[in-house]
């Protein structure tokens, strides 16, 4: 296990701020800050569009839409030929999002965006059918939503979950605030079952990976 010092929170930093970013996700993200909005920090923003570019999904879940910058980088590292389903009940984030994606110049196609709550619409989405979730919600109905994705991935599929540090709670024990528990308990979820492989990266609000290898 490394020390905790001051030469290895320099190397994050750097890391984390080695992440620049184009006008259409600074305006994303200072539509975000408008309407009080969470993101994905910058340094998980950009890890997703090159986990995207790498994995080449073809059908991608996306549980929440902030306003829009993860979206953007699930659909630039994917490629033309992939296709998102967000999942968006709060009407003013779905306008954010449509406005990032205008800006983006990414044809309507290519985002299916429903506007009903995840909980309503993921029951209703095909097993093994899309080969990448990404949950960009709230923490308090996690562990229904992960359970989702388990069933919503095929062979290879990717479940990903955003601000997995829970607001930097989940490293201090003593704390059993809902979602810090919630997540918790998701990664614990996942970690146990044979048929994934999981990793806990550490960009500024944490990111959570599984792999389905059961293929």
């Amino acid at each position: 296990m490394p020390s905790l010092n001051t030469e290895l929170f320099a190397s994050w930093a750097l890391a984390q701020n080695s992440v620049s970013e184009d006008e259409v996700l600074q305006r994303a993200r200072q539509r975000g800050q408008e309407l009080g909005a969470k993101t994905i920090d910058p340094a998980g923003r950009a890890l997703l569009e090159v986990l995207c570019s790498l994995h080449r999904p073809r059908s991608v879940v996306q549980i929440g839409s902030g306003v829009g910058v993860a979206s953007l980088a699930i659909l630039r590292g994917m490629g033309d030929r992939g296709t998102l389903t967000v999942i968006e009940s709060d009407l003013e984030h779905v306008g954010a999002l449509r406005e990032a994606l205008r800006e983006d110049r990414i044809l309507g196609a290519r985002a299916r965006i429903i506007t009903e709550r995840s909980a309503t619409v993921l029951g209703r989405l095909n097993d093994s059918s899309y080969d990448m979730v990404l949950i960009d919600a709230g923490h308090a109905n996690l562990l229904d939503y992960v359970a989702e994705s388990k069933r919503l991935i095929g062979a290879r599929g990717v479940i990903l979950i955003s601000n997995a540090f829970d607001e930097h709670r989940l490293a201090k024990p003593a704390v059993r605030q809902a979602s810090t528990v919630a997540m918790r308990d998701a990664m614990r979820m996942l970690r146990e079952d044979p048929t994934m492989l999981c990793h806990l990266l550490p960009t500024e609000q944490g990111l959570f990976l599984a792999v389905d290898r059961s293929a």
